[in-house]
């Protein structure tokens, strides 16, 4: 009786390993500007650097107006050692932006157009949009004034044919939200 217990024992703590190494989450890293035009990295692994900075953030139109539907775009470019993939075609960029009350963020249609990931490489840059109205949001301007906003863009990093690392950079930017047309 006692070996069968402990048989019992040991296939019940195998199962109970097993199971629970499935459910162990991956590792996020959330890359925030740590000075202005740049973002800081951090890991357990060996990539302790600098991977993407997000610059010259811009909004299309350039000049905003309450009541105004506006996309994004923004430049990245590939700091870090390993290249890294993003989704950033013109009707499912995967960059998005972050803001106050005095934006509103709305749902919009998608194009189905499937497209490859952009591969950066090391030292590599290109210009990232989401276009209002195709791309499934849309951003309005609510009322004037500075609008505090964050473009955010996830991003894998690409360390070897298996090992593949999630994160997100992402960098500050102001919006000016003008008066009404109808108003000036």
């Amino acid at each position: 009786m006692r070996i069968f217990f402990i048989l019992l024992l040991t296939i019940v703590s195998s199962v109970v390993v097993s199971i629970c190494s499935l459910y162990i989450p991956q590792q996020v890293i959330i890359s925030e500007p740590i000075a202005k035009n740049s973002t800081s990295f951090t890991s357990s692994d060996s990539i302790h650097q600098s991977v993407l900075q997000v610059k010259q953030i811009k909004t299309i139109p350039n000049i905003i107006h309450v009541g105004d539907e506006f996309s994004i775009n923004a430049t990245v470019k590939n700091t870090g050692m390993h290249p890294v993939t993003f989704i950033a075609n013109l009707c499912d960029s995967e960059l998005y932006a972050v803001f106050d009350n005095k934006v509103e963020e709305m749902r919009a249609p998608e194009c189905k157009m499937i497209a490859d990931p952009v591969k950066l490489n090391a030292g590599e840059n290109v210009t990232v949009q989401r276009i209002s109205g195709i791309s499934g949001l849309t951003y309005k301007a609510l009322e004037e004034g500075q609008s505090n906003a964050k473009v955010i863009l996830p991003f894998k990093i690409n360390v070897s044919d298996i090992e593949v690392v999630y994160s997100l950079v992402g960098n500050k930017f102001n919006v000016t939200i003008n008066p009404e047309l109808s108003n000036l």
